[in-house]
């Protein structure tokens, strides 16, 4: 799988597009303070960085297209990213964040009772999940996608269902998903990074 053309974007252009009420800048108002207490994201990560990490959270929607889901997953929810930007940004009917770690998993409850969001939090790992229902959006950033959990992800999606994996994906597998991946960076340059979307046919 060939990564499709080099997407270069403004973060700022992205938060002017999905965040127009600011609302997602009071959340990272909050995320600072959470990390004062526990470490969520890099202490020496700056305000621009940060704008920057909501704008490449929102991306992939510039290719999905549409911002409306049913039920929505997040694996490895850390400090929020992607899946609060998606949350405040999208129109979301249920929202279940998976965070292992039960102190950054009580900061996301906290955070998202700052924010008016109604969302579950799990602290558990995904491997050991076991969920009654479908998804038709699910995400994952800074977990390293295997096969396994790949096809356990697939599983979980309901047909047209979408899973944006935070990261190039080139292994080609049959799991019932059909995949792009997207190459992008940001002005001022930040690196070439990339995104990779798969559908659930």
């Amino acid at each position: 799988m060939n990564p499709k053309s080099l997407i270069e974007f403004s973060p700022q252009t992205i938060l002017s597009k999905y965040d127009s009420d600011s609302k997602i800048r009071l959340y990272l108002a909050l995320l600072k303070a959470e990390n004062q207490k526990i470490n969520l994201v890099s202490r020496e990560t700056s305000d621009f960085d940060l704008e920057r990490l909501v704008a490449e959270s929102l991306l992939p929607f510039e290719i999905i297209g549409h911002l409306s889901f049913d039920n929505y997953l997040d694996i490895g929810s850390g400090g929020g990213f992607p899946a609060i930007p998606i949350i405040m940004s999208a129109k979301i009917g249920k929202a279940t964040l998976l965070e292992r770690t039960t102190k950054k998993a009580a900061a996301l409850e906290r955070m998202a009772a700052e924010l008016g969001l109604k969302i579950r939090v799990l602290d558990s790992n995904f491997e050991e999940c076991k969920f009654s229902e479908k998804f038709d959006l699910i995400t994952l950033r800074l977990v390293k996608l295997t096969k396994p959990l790949l096809k356990k992800i697939s599983l979980l999606l309901k047909a047209g269902g979408t899973f944006v994996y935070y990261a190039e994906f080139k292994d080609t597998l049959a799991t019932g998903l059909e995949s792009g991946s997207y190459s992008y960076t940001s002005a001022p340059p930040s690196g070439i990074k990339y995104f990779t979307v798969f559908n659930k046919q």
